[in-house]
């Protein structure tokens, strides 16, 4: 997926589950760190390692695990942050690291991602196809980013939160 399409589907999916606008933020700013990564770590040279050591599953689910631990399992609201309460940095953290992980879920949607060694076997199911220049949106990109923020909206809006 493109940029775009990783910080629509995972804001919207984050804050429609979580009820918290401030979860929603973070897993936006982690939403493209695995691509992010992978341009610095790999200095540009996506074609070979696209989607390999950056977009294992493994690390950031104990990341996310870990933090989500330190959080005390809770969801972190802009009033927590503010005053300061335990573990409010560490729930901040966790869904930051949820949206890399939500990353690599939306990339498994139109490609493969690696499953338990990140030089081995992959999985994905190829629900629509990219565009074939860098940065643009396909039409099955779109259309499956616009069904599931309207899905989002839908259930954000039965919860009464508002944006």
């Amino acid at each position: 997926m493109t940029g775009h399409g990783h910080r629509a589907v995972t804001f919207m999916v984050v804050g429609s589950t979580t009820g918290s606008p401030l979860a929603a933020a973070f897993s936006l700013m982690g939403a493209v760190l695995p691509d992010s990564l992978e341009r610095v770590v790999l200095w540009g040279d996506r074609s070979r390692y696209h989607r390999r050591l950056t977009h294992w599953f493994i690390p950031w689910l104990v990341l996310t695990l870990f933090c989500f631990h330190h959080a005390n399992w809770s969801v972190p609201s802009a009033a927590a942050l503010v005053s300061g309460r335990e573990g409010t940095l560490w729930g901040c953290a966790s869904f930051w690291l949820m949206g890399c992980l939500l990353h690599i879920l939306e990339d498994a949607c139109c490609g493969t991602v690696p499953l338990l060694n990140p030089w081995r076997a992959s999985f994905g199911i190829h629900l629509f196809r990219m565009a074939p220049k860098a940065g643009e949106m396909s039409a099955g990109e779109m259309a499956f980013t616009l069904v599931v923020v309207l899905f989002s909206l839908a259930a954000w809006a039965k919860r009464g939160i508002t944006l």
